[in-house]
């Protein structure tokens, strides 16, 4: 029963924990070093890969390598996004963002 509780979702949600993501483990040093920049759950990794791909690869550093990341990466946008958008809206314009910051 232990298993289950470690266990990877496939899909992820958004209010997952990070570390339910392939090739990040609970308490790893991945799921560390995230932690430590606020990336805590999965709609976080998301919305900084849309936001900042390079902050978030500097944040997983050299020990992730591409192969990795793409395993991690494909997996995280697995996820399902829902219909919930967010609007800004200026004087001539309106933007409609997902919930990782995506038009």
């Amino acid at each position: 029963m232990l298993i289950e509780v470690y266990k990877k979702h496939h899909p992820p949600t958004l209010g997952d924990e990070v570390w339910r993501l392939e090739k990040i483990g609970k308490d790893g040093a991945f799921h560390k070093k995230l932690a430590f920049e606020g990336v805590n759950t999965v709609q976080d990794f998301l919305k900084m890969s849309v936001v900042d791909p390079p902050k978030i690869r500097k944040i997983l550093g050299p020990g992730m390598s591409e192969k990795t990341w793409d395993v991690t990466i494909k997996h995280a946008k697995t996820c399902v996004m829902g219909n919930k958008y967010y609007v800004f809206q200026g004087t001539n314009y309106r933007i409609f963002l997902n919930p990782i910051c995506q038009l």
